[in-house]
């Protein structure tokens, strides 16, 4: 069973002890952090207080009593959620009480009208039977890649100069860009994430917002103010359409980002990832490369990058889609 917190989990959440090893849930931001995204009890207790805190919150049990924690968050839109952070208790089983805690949530996302939830755990970890015992697909696996911070030039303001190349993304490139998404990205996994435009920019992966005020994972787009801000997301024009989309966030002095390339596009993908990187002008980066994306990895790699953990990212639909127009499945290549 699993269920919103309350106020009367106060004392199991501050008793409550996380099992070493595997069993954590990481999102883009904790995996290029991860020494930020351990148990902290005064967190949970302070969302079990707070009826508007809480709603991210939730407590399961089973056998042993109190088998995990667990706190969600949407991605880019409405409709999908992801597992934010996952904590399994010393005495659960990870492929019995995780599958059914996850199967749980999955039944809680439904409920909230929620179509999709995500799941990203480190590469060997014991959530991955749990995972596909609660339906859960694996969508891809993934290596985080790092530029060292000695690469670092602070000195200098981050945004994009004209001659990078790169350009702001309007509300009326979104067709164009998803149709590079469709070129860019296996079919397995386009299937799992979502088919239509819509269903895509609510999967997208949640960057941190660096205003104050703002919400974290909004992608800022249609505006050119955004050229200059720390965080947006902009696109390389080709002859025929985008050749390369990013989105990136300067949050915490690191830029993080997401990228994708036209694959069969006449492109040095050596210039992409230094028109990536010009924005920042040598501050630290990460970026999540997803394994069909060996170019992409092995361009970064050339820009000194360095490999580090590897991931997998699951995925649940948690409704029945409905009957997608053709005209709309423009990612599906027909």
């Amino acid at each position: 069973m699993i269920r919103i917190l309350r106020p009367t989990d106060s004392i199991r959440l501050l008793f409550f002890r996380p099992a070493d090893g595997g069993t954590r849930a990481f999102t883009f931001d904790s995996a290029a952090h991860p020494a930020a995204c351990g148990y902290r009890p005064g967190r949970y207790i302070a969302r079990a207080l707070t009826w508007r805190a809480r709603r991210d919150g939730l407590i399961a049990f089973g056998r042993p009593g109190v088998t995990g924690v667990v706190r969600v968050r949407r991605r880019n839109g409405p409709t999908v959620w992801e597992v934010r952070e996952l904590f399994l208790s010393t005495d659960a089983q990870p492929d019995i009480d995780g599958a059914e805690l996850l199967s749980d949530l999955a039944d809680v996302a439904a409920r909230s009208g929620i179509h999709r939830v995500f799941l990203r755990i480190a590469d060997g970890s014991p959530m991955a039977t749990a995972a596909r015992r609660a339906g859960y697909t694996l969508q891809t696996r993934e290596t985080l890649f790092r530029r060292p911070e000695d690469l670092r030039g602070q000195d200098r303001p981050a945004h994009y100069p004209g001659e990078s190349g790169w350009r702001t993304v309007l509300d009326e490139d979104l067709p164009r860009v998803f149709r590079l998404y469709g070129a860019a990205t296996p079919l397995s996994v386009r299937e799992t994430a979502g088919m239509t435009l819509p269903e895509w920019r609510d999967a997208l992966e949640p960057l941190p917002d660096p205003s104050p005020g703002k919400n974290s994972g909004g992608v800022k787009s249609g505006s050119a103010s955004s050229r200059f801000a720390e965080s947006g997301e902009m696109m390389l024009e080709g002859d025929d359409g985008p050749v390369a989309w990013m989105r990136y966030s300067d949050a915490s002095n690191e830029r993080l980002f997401t990228l994708m390339v036209e694959p069969e596009a006449s492109v040095d993908l050596n210039e992409v990832v230094r028109g990536v990187l010009a924005g920042g002008y040598g501050m630290p980066a990460a970026m999540l490369v997803p394994l069909y994306a060996r170019r992409i990895a092995m361009a970064l790699e050339a820009a000194e990058f360095v490999p580090g953990h590897d991931y997998e990212l699951f995925a649940r639909q948690t409704a029945e889609r409905a009957k997608i127009p053709r005209s709309a499945m423009v990612a599906t290549g027909g």
